[in-house]
């Protein structure tokens, strides 16, 4: 356990010597807008260290997270947006370059958001206790319980991540997996546009994704200056119901069921003017939208997922690195391209055209086909002619 500036240099020092460490985060955010970082693990192939960055501040820590972002040094995590979005708030970095173990699995085909105990078992046969998301890890002293569940998030990773390494690249997928497995810091800054585009879509909101728009920026604003999490200030399900119901006053608000009296005194006045601006955005938007709306077939749909589906697990990789369905839309829309067309398009990126592009190409000009034989789904070559 390192409390102490010196322990995070001799740390520091000690990783600057390895290729290779794995590493994890303890936080809570269940109070706050920003995750607050309660512990930081990491491990080589011998040795566990447990940072305690509550007594650590970002400046006595830099040794270490200088560590976190040397090119020389791969970091090795399970399931890592989490443990970068802590890094990113806590302190301005995310590590690079990195191994995500649970992509790594994705990517030899075992399985979406395979967890950590899962995975260790499987691959490495190794059986470890089931996390404690829940508990308290901001209390101190941390009981030699949580300590352990701490050690044994990062004890077997390096180990781990090397084993996947050997069957990434006995699939010629070892780049990719480090490519999918990178987060740039912009992920975690999502724009007040791209929230109301994604909750409108699922309430079936239309001109009114504008306001929605300016009621998430003020939101945002709130959350972030008072520290606390984005419900508690208003829920997505309230801004909809704001953005549909457009209150003209505050009298009109107060009545309004799902804001606490005491946010409207506070931000009323700034709520009806978020949506008073989001009315005069949504003027313009009373042309039809011009958002690329692509009409397939169902049936058709239907079918070429699962011809991607079936090429996935012959090349044993999941789905979604193949294909979204936004994709197999465009594919459908445009079936006399070549693979290297579908890729200028968006169709196909290009590591998915290089692995399934031709079966792709082959499938839609009749040359193979879905067949069952024995019971069993298989892929027949067709006589073109």
């Amino acid at each position: 356990m390192i409390t102490a500036p010196e322990g995070v240099i001799e740390l520091a020092n000690e990783l600057a010597k390895v290729p290779v460490f794995a590493l994890d985060t303890e936080f809570i955010r269940e109070t706050s807008f920003f995750p607050r970082i309660a512990l930081i693990q990491i491990a080589t192939a011998e040795k566990v260290w447990l940072i305690d960055p509550t007594v650590l501040s970002k400046n006595e820590l830099m040794p270490l997270i200088q560590n976190l972002v040397d090119p020389k040094i791969l970091k090795v995590l399970h399931a890592s947006h989490a443990d970068q979005e802590c890094f990113f708030w806590s302190y301005d970095v995310v590590a690079n370059p990195v191994l995500d173990t649970s992509v790594a699995a994705a990517l030899c085909g075992m399985g979406d958001s395979i967890g950590l105990q899962k995975l260790l078992r499987e691959v490495l046969g190794v059986h470890v206790s089931k996390g404690r998301a829940r508990a308290k890890w901001l209390n101190r002293p941390l009981s030699n319980e949580l300590l352990h569940y701490a050690e044994q998030d990062v004890a077997h990773l390096v180990r781990l991540g090397a084993e996947l390494r050997e069957r990434l690249e006995t699939l010629g997928r070892w780049e990719w997996a480090l490519e999918e497995s990178l987060i740039e810091p912009n992920q975690f800054e999502v724009s007040p546009e791209e929230m109301a585009m994604k909750i409108a879509k699922g309430a079936h909101l239309h001109q009114e994704e504008a306001i929605l728009a300016e009621l998430i920026r003020w939101r945002e604003s709130r959350a972030r200056d008072a520290n606390l999490p984005r419900g508690w200030i208003a829920d997505n399900e309230v801004l909809v119901a704001l953005a549909r119901s457009q209150p003209q006053s505050l009298e009109e608000l107060k009545t309004f069921r799902g804001i606490h009296a005491k946010e409207i005194e506070r931000s009323g006045k700034k709520i009806l003017e978020a949506i008073a601006e989001g009315k005069l955005k949504s003027k313009p938007r009373l042309q039809p939208d011009k958002r690329e709306i692509i009409r397939v077939d169902p049936y058709a749909a239907d079918l070429i997922q699962t011809y991607i589906y079936f090429l996935a697990g012959k090349h044993k990789i999941m789905p979604r690195y193949l294909m979204n369905q936004h994709q197999a839309h465009q594919l459908l829309s445009h079936p006399e391209l070549s693979k290297e067309e579908w890729v200028s398009i968006g169709a196909l990126t290009p590591r998915a055209a290089e692995l399934i592009g031709d079966d792709l190409v082959d499938f839609f000009h009749g040359k193979k086909a879905l067949r069952i034989i024995n019971k069993r789904l298989a892929i027949v070559d067709l006589d073109p002619t």
